[in-house]
């Protein structure tokens, strides 16, 4: 009787052992199952933000260029020619006086990458480095949607009553589809006019912030693209 005991005692061990095992196995496979789900899902969005900051370095860059070689341009040749103060040349100051109205936007967004830090998967992110690049990022969107709201605010709050007030804006503008009626004749008008002069070079002023603003954002971008390659290594 005993014997038979015994071995039935054994026989139930023996299968809460098994059971237990089977458990544990199972537990671990899920674990194992989860975390590689979670580590393709991380890998996959680590590629569409590289995507999304290659071409976000690529707007930059284009908006970078056209600002200094558009805008500031033009605003520098009405200082030059205003400063020479000769009635022949000050003629030609409606070719660049469009750089004063012209407000480039660099107010940009990326989704993937704020999409991505509002996820339950930056937790299994280690890459304290890369999580810092991405909040960077995330607060220099935010800085160029400030930079954007004051240009727009200094272009309908000083710039433009100036314009409408001063200037044949059509002449200015040179667009195909407007009207210039009354032209300028007298320009001496743009001769020791320190309103002007001043306006200009905020315009300057708020443009060079721009262009700050967005070389800071591509070295940002730069560290962001590299550690993003650095963690994709780990996923090979």
């Amino acid at each position: 009787m005993e014997n038979k005991t015994a071995k039935y005692v054994k026989y139930a061990i023996g299968e809460i052992v098994l059971v237990v095992v089977g458990i544990l196995i199972a537990l671990q496979l899920n674990t194992w199952n989860t975390q590689r789900i979670q580590n393709n899902e991380l890998k996959d969005t680590c590629e569409r933000m590289l995507q999304e900051i290659a071409s976000t370095k690529k707007w930059v860059a284009g908006k970078s260029n056209f600002i200094d070689s558009v805008v500031v341009s033009s605003n520098k040749r009405s200082l030059y020619l205003m400063q020479l103060k000769d009635p022949d040349s000050i003629r030609q100051i409606y070719n660049s006086l469009e750089g004063l109205s012209k407000v480039i936007s660099v107010a940009n967004d990326m989704p993937t990458t704020s999409e991505f830090l509002n996820d339950r998967n930056i937790s299994e992110l280690k890459n304290v480095r890369l999580k810092e690049h991405l909040l960077q990022i995330k607060q220099l969107l935010k800085f160029g949607a400030v930079v954007e709201g004051y240009a727009n605010t200094q272009l309908s709050g000083i710039i433009e009553p100036f314009v409408v007030k001063n200037l044949n804006y059509a002449k200015m503008a040179r667009d195909k589809d407007m009207v210039e009626i009354n032209s300028p004749t007298d320009y001496s008008f743009f001769f020791n006019n320190l309103e002007l002069e001043n306006l200009i070079n905020l315009k300057l002023e708020t443009d060079h912030s721009k262009i700050d603003y967005l070389l800071t954002f591509n070295a940002v971008l730069d560290r962001t693209e590299n550690e993003i390659k650095n963690e994709l290594q780990k996923y090979q």
